[in-house]
């Protein structure tokens, strides 16, 4: 099974992946729908996203954001998670949902987050906090974002259909972790990617990434109970795993 790699090198370790509206029919009666249309997605604003990772036990994997209308959803509480999704918190997998994402209905921008972002107090050399990017227009004012918490089964975190601010104030979201609901949570380190062991706080020999399915929907994660190899002390969390803020830039 493929998931994203940790790769030695001399300096240490490095993880690696593996507004304004625009017019309407009704203020300027002149225009055509398809006129109006195309008007609000012109009417667009860049964002800068800073991804700050707050645990001390889990690396996020890399991910995948994106820009969409108030009807689209990338992930959603109580929903059954994409293929895409699957793929980000069970592997640290982010190009599947990059791709079912982009061009997708109501996705107005998507960014492959392609860079892990470190624990608090990890070794390797990745960012933390991890900034981009992204485009969004008034009538795709929402955000979503999904990264792996790589010490779990299928945990991550993320945000989820959040409104873009329609100043220049930046909005803060502190979150928490969720279970994809996709695999089960036996906390067994040969059914966890090895950059878990690799990236620490406890170390282990490279093994595989196993797989017991589930067919759950996506829910607030239980946290690590320590059932397996994994340590609570070590590789648990307290709530926000995540702080995410999210400020336009132009």
């Amino acid at each position: 099974m493929r998931y994203f790699a940790l790769t030695l090198f001399a300096g240490g370790l490095a993880l690696a992946a593996c507004a304004e509206p625009g017019p309407t029919e009704s203020s300027r009666p002149s225009l055509t729908k398809a006129g109006a249309d195309h008007a609000a997605a012109a009417a667009s604003h860049r964002y800068r996203v800073t991804l700050e990772n707050l645990t001390s036990g889990q690396v996020f994997s890399p991910g995948v954001a994106a820009t969409h209308t108030k009807d689209a959803s990338v992930w959603a509480s109580g929903a059954a998670a994409s293929e895409g999704i699957r793929l980000i918190a069970e592997e640290g997998l982010e190009t599947a949902a990059v791709a079912e994402l982009s061009g997708a209905p109501g996705i107005f921008d998507v960014v492959d987050i392609a860079s892990p972002t470190n624990r608090v107090g990890g070794g390797a050399p990745l960012p933390n906090p991890q900034i981009f990017e992204i485009t969004a227009a008034a009538n795709a004012n929402r955000l979503s974002l999904a990264v792996m918490l790589i010490c779990t089964n299928d945990g991550f975190a993320g945000l989820s259909g959040v409104k873009l601010p329609g100043g220049f104030r930046p909005d803060v979201h502190e979150v928490g972790a969720w279970d994809a609901g996709t695999e089960q949570n036996n906390e067994q380190v040969d059914q966890i990617v090895d950059p878990c062991t690799a990236a620490g706080p406890v170390s282990h020999p490279p093994d595989g990434n196993g797989r017991v399915a589930t067919s759950g929907v996506i829910l607030p994660h239980s946290n690590i109970q320590g059932v397996g190899d994994l340590s609570v002390a070590l590789h648990g969390w307290s709530f926000p795993v995540a702080r995410i803020t999210v400020q336009r830039i132009n």
